[in-house]
């Protein structure tokens, strides 16, 4: 699938959500980053159809997704971030119940079913009830659900959200090992998960894209722009504060406070350690500084 998005726009009431994005995504997986109120799940209402859009064109393989309709639905795969399910079904239950409203048959969902238990490692919980399953295992069994249909398009809103770090290295592996053939787009604000697997990372800010490229080039960018200078523990607090586009980092010389911006502040200097996209995130959603 190719999916290709023509100036999209999207307003609650007076407030403009989504500003003339427009996009154009191939098979392998996609990070979007931004804060709060960037548009990230306005984009993935509109592309999953559950918005309505106020003007713009979402195609799928050159065909606009409302004239496909249902058929494009079922290549969908979502998983939410605020998620629904029955406490009291069993995992399989679950699972089975999501396939028939996907309108998959019974023998279908059967072999998908058991592909994925093997592949998302779910066997030995399968018979649980839902309500009784840590946050990692849930997060497995609402992936599964998005995978059940074997779809084109994957769209998962931080799917790594609350639980323990090698449980979201367990499931960012997942991730990384079905997204051949299919577009894969994450919401996320766990940051260092993008860097591992993403082909593309798009910073939204404010309903539009701030930056978009591979997190190499992203990376590359930002780089001039991002300034340290050592300080104590007891300087840490007071010079966060009057650098609010920055972050405190432990070494083994001490506390560097890192910050970015399009100009060297007072006392710092050009950083030396390795850049991330947590800089590229603060450099191209940075907050305006006080005088």
């Amino acid at each position: 699938m190719i999916l290709e998005i023509n100036g999209l726009n999207k307003y609650y009431g007076s407030k403009h959500a989504l500003k003339d994005f427009s996009f154009t995504f191939h098979p392998g997986i996609y990070g979007i980053l931004g804060n709060n109120g960037a548009g990230k799940s306005t984009l993935f209402g509109l592309i999953t159809d559950t918005l309505k859009r106020d003007s713009g064109d979402i195609l799928a393989n050159g065909s606009d997704i409302l004239e496909q309709g249902s058929e494009y639905r079922r290549k969908i795969g979502y998983m939410p971030q605020v998620q629904s399910y029955y406490p009291e079904m069993t995992v399989k239950e679950f699972l089975f119940y999501a396939g028939t409203l996907k309108d998959m048959k019974h023998n279908e969902i059967r072999r998908r079913f058991e592909e994925l238990a093997v592949q998302l490692d779910f066997s030995d919980f399968s018979s649980k009830k839902m309500k009784a399953l840590s946050g990692g295992m849930r997060q497995r069994v609402m992936l599964a659900q998005a995978l059940l249909s074997d779809a084109q398009l994957l769209i998962l809103d931080e799917p790594t959200a609350g639980v323990d770090p090698l449980e979201r290295i367990h499931i960012r592996n997942i991730i990384s090992s079905v997204s051949a053939g299919r577009i894969v787009l994450i919401a996320t604000h766990i940051v260092t998960d993008l860097e591992c697997i993403a082909k593309e990372v798009l910073v939204m800010r404010k309903g539009k894209i701030a930056a978009a490229g591979t997190p190499e080039a992203l990376i590359r960018f930002v780089t001039p722009f991002v300034y340290e200078r050592n300080c104590s523990d007891s300087k840490a607090a007071s010079l966060y504060e009057n650098y609010p586009n920055s972050e405190v980092i432990q070494t083994e010389h001490g506390l560097l406070l890192r910050t970015v911006g399009p100009e060297c502040p007072d006392g710092f200097h050009k950083a030396e350690q390795r850049i991330t996209l947590e800089e590229v995130y603060l450099y191209c959603c940075r907050k305006r500084v006080r005088r």
